[in-house]
Order: C-alpha cells, then structure tokens, then sequence
C-alpha cells in the first residue's frame, strides 16, 4: 500500500478515534476504516490493474496496425492507429482513454504511441483517492528479417482482359497490386531483397539474352524468299451474303462475338485478269519462346536431369509475350516490366498453362542455370527465405504434348477434356511439391476464378491454407497481394 493512502487511512481513523462515544465504538469504529480501507485498494487497484493491460494490448495493436499499412503518410498511419485503439478499447473499465502521443521515425521505420487513461474508484473514494491514472507506450518496427527472394509467377493471358468487376480490367489491377508489393517489400529490405517476375501465358519468354546458353538449345535463324508467280484468270468465285449472322467463341475462357453472316457463292465468267503470288521473304526466328522440357514421356521438374535442354521455338510471329526478368532489387527495373505486361500480341490471344510458370518460377530462384541470381537453399528457408507468387484468373486451358514439349488446346470433347484437365492439374502440382520441398514458400492467388477443380489445385499448390487467397474481385486481389507482402515483412514491438 502506498504510503499516500497509508496517511489518507490514518487521517480518516483519528477523526473517528475523537469522538465520545466511548472505547468500543472507537475501536469498531477504527476496524472498520481499515478493512475498508483495505478492500478498496484491493478491488480498485485490481480494476486498475486490468484496465491498464487492456490499455497496453490496444496500444500495442494501434502500433502495429499502423507500421502495417504500406502508406508511409503520417495522417494515415495516425488514423489507422486510432482506429485499431478504440475498437479495442470500447469495453474498458475507464474514461477520457486515448492516444495522447503519436509518431513515426521514418530513418527507422518506427511507430511510436502513447497512451492514457483515467479510472473512477468505488471504495477508495472514501480515503478521498476519487481517480487514478494510467498510461502505456508500445513501439513497433517494420523489417525484413534476413534475405528474401521472391518470384512473381503472373498470368497474363487473354482472359486477363476482362473486367475485374469495376472500370479497370484484370490485367490493371493486377499491375497496381503487384507494383504495390514490390514498393512494400523492397522499402523495407533493400538489398536484402530480391524479385524476380515470370509472366506465363501459352508459353514462358525466357529472353533472346539467353540464347548460346549451354541449358538452352535454339536453332538458327533462317530466312526463305520464293519466285513470284503470276497468273491471268477469266473466272471467279463470286459470293452474296445472306442475312446477318453473330455467333460466339471462347478464347481462355473470354466469350466474343463474329461475324459469321453465310454467303452463297458460286464460279462466275469475268473479264480476264491477273493474280501473282510469292516474291517475298519469310523470316523463321526465336523470340525467346520456349517448350517445356521433357525426355520424350514427361514434364521434367525444375534442375532435374539438367542434361535434357530447353528447346527454343523457332516462328514467323511472337507467340509469347513479356520476357522472366531475373531476380533484382533494381525497383525501376521491376516496376516497368510489371507496368508492360501485356495480354496478346495482335490477333495472337494466348491461354493458360500454368506448370511452366511454376517451372519458370522455381528456376529463377534457383541458384543454378538456368538462372543463377539466386542463393543456395537454405532448409530452413531464413537465410535466404524463398517466395514463390502464384497468380492465375483462370484454369488450365492447355495440355502437354510429351514427344515435343509443346502444348495444344484441350479437346472438345468433355470426357477427353476432362481427363486432359485432370492430367495438367497434376502436372501443376508435381511442380508445386517439388517447390516447397525445396522449401520455398509458395502462395497462391485465385483472382475471379470460378472453376472448383482450378481453385482446389491452387489451393493444394500453395504451402498451406494460410497461403492461399480466393480474390474474388479487384479489392480482394490488392489485400491478397497486401497481404503476401506484409507476411514477408516481420513487424516486431520493440517496446
């Protein structure tokens, strides 16, 4: 007991001890100041006591929710601290309870926050001790604990071009998401960061950079020109549209109309006239497309049998789309190839396959070739601590082909399809198992995919159920992706 109410306790007895009506009721008298006395200190120091852990837990969460946000604005990071601090402090035994003291060093990413409050005694009043006062501070930092690698591994096939549900297609949103995580998990490690970023569509662009590459095999270019030909006609074929007609196709998922209006023709006799052909060159050369690697019967998975190389597609047109960017803490570098991301190339609309962007995603963190930026594993995944990004709006639409490596559209048939779905997904798959028994952190994002089978492969893909996220629409995909990079980033009271 303090020796302010020790004073408060003894003033109040005297004055009970001076009155005259005799010894016994002094006595009682006396006994009860102090038991009473004693019962306030402990039911009102108890209530004291409770009031100020509930304050130093709300404290604490405004802190951290505040060195949460990936906002570095004062005002917001006030706001959210307030936020956080009354909705955990509604039921507390107190009043006039508030934040009295906020900052936030920059230099060192550091939240600070002070609190108060003021509590009504019952029993102590008596003593004359009406309030009592408390307060509490908590300080949090935001860092990136150790060396973090990260690969991005992005649709960004034709389907992505449809809405996210507002103004904004998939394709927009997911670069403002993406952007935002490279910002938040870069500002807080630095060097001790690295990103790498794997578009995937039909196809993975591992850049032409790489071409002599003793893991790559491209073939040379070539160019033909053939003879121009001409020849005289008298007849052609005429044709007359009948009424209009649209019909609708599916391409990855995205259903578009055509023209399909039919036409009557038939061979009708004309003045005589001339049609040449050829003279002109074809150029059959690599864009950075490549097949997926195999051995004649299977996928093989990432570093494995390494004697087996890539092929290079050799082609007349791009049929596939943004280059892998190599891990890099370059944020320039990073936030402009997010920014061109781009989802087809003239009529070129590709549709997913996703095993070559978990196989491309594994790569890149690799610390051997194909690419070597990355660090050697560590089992403990600390040191550094490897993240793979999955994110897809859509199932697989593409299958296999094991004799070449490259891969064709499902069949139409459902029964067919179905089993060649089934056959991809587990493809899908063998590359997520052997990627988190690399122990690399896997996560995976299902944005406004609708498609159980694709969200249950996602959902087996991922490290755990805490590592999946089902984005259903634009604000969901930008808290997915808040989300990753918060988990990557360790916030900590440092007091």
């Amino acid at each position: 007991m303090s020796q302010s109410l020790m004073d408060s306790f003894f003033r109040l007895a005297c004055r009970f001890r001076k009155q005259e009506s005799g010894a016994t009721v002094t006595m009682f008298a006396f006994a009860g100041v102090v038991l009473i006395g004693m019962a306030g200190v402990v039911i009102d120091y108890g209530r004291l006591t409770k009031a100020h852990t509930t304050l130093q837990a709300a404290t604490d969460a405004a802190a951290l929710a505040a060195a949460r946000l990936p906002s570095k604005d004062a005002a917001a990071m006030r706001t959210a601290a307030n936020n956080f601090f009354v909705a955990n402090t509604t039921n507390i035994d107190g009043t006039n309870v508030q934040i009295t003291k906020f900052g936030f060093e920059e230099s060192t990413g550091t939240v600070l926050v002070e609190t108060s409050g003021v509590l009504d005694t019952s029993l102590m009043s008596i003593a004359g001790i009406r309030t009592m006062g408390f307060s509490s501070k908590s300080a949090a930092v935001k860092e990136v604990t150790g060396t973090v690698e990260m690969a991005l591994v992005l649709d960004n096939t034709w389907s992505m071009s449809e809405s996210a549900g507002g103004s904004d297609s998939k394709i927009t949103v997911l670069k403002a998401a993406a952007k935002n995580l490279i910002e938040t998990v870069l500002k807080e490690g630095g060097a001790n960061v690295k990103i790498g970023i794997v578009p995937f569509a039909d196809y993975v662009n591992v850049g032409t950079a790489y071409r002599g590459e003793s893991w790559i095999s491209v073939p040379a270019d070539t160019s033909s020109t053939s003879t121009r030909t001409c020849k005289k006609h008298t007849t052609r074929n005429v044709c007359t549209k009948g009424a209009p007609a649209t019909c609708t196709r599916t391409i990855d998922g995205v259903r578009e109309n055509y023209d399909c209006t039919p036409q009557t023709c038939q061979i009708q006799t004309v003045p005589e006239y001339e049609t040449c052909s050829g003279g002109g060159t074809t150029h059959n050369k690599w864009f950075g497309c490549v097949y997926t690697r195999n051995n004649g019967s299977n996928l093989l998975l990432p570093d494995q049998s390494t004697g087996t190389l890539y092929k290079g597609i050799q082609q007349t047109s791009q049929t596939c789309l943004n280059p892998i960017v190599p891990l890099t803490n370059n944020k320039s570098t990073l936030t402009s190839a997010i920014d061109g991301l781009i989802i087809n190339r003239g009529s070129y609309k590709p549709a997913t396959y996703i095993p070559d962007g978990m196989v491309w995603g594994v790569n890149v963190l690799s610390s051997e070739a194909p690419f070597s930026e990355g660090k050697v594993y560590d089992t403990a995944n600390k040191l550094p601590r490897k993240a793979l990004v999955l994110m897809t709006d859509g199932d697989n639409r593409r299958i296999f082909n094991n004799a070449k490596g490259d891969h064709s559209d499902l069949s139409n048939n459902a029964a067919t399809r179905a089993t060649q779905v089934t056959k991809v997904n587990n493809d899908t798959l063998r590359v997520c198992t052997e990627a988190k028994a690399r122990k690399i952190e896997v996560f995976t994002v299902a944005f406004a995919v609708t498609d159980v089978a694709a969200k249950t492969m996602l959902q087996g893909c991922a490290t755990d159920a805490a590592h999946y996220y089902d984005a259903t629409d634009a604000a969901a995909l930008a808290a997915a992706f808040q989300a990753i990079g918060q988990s990557l980033t360790s916030l900590r009271l440092s007091q």
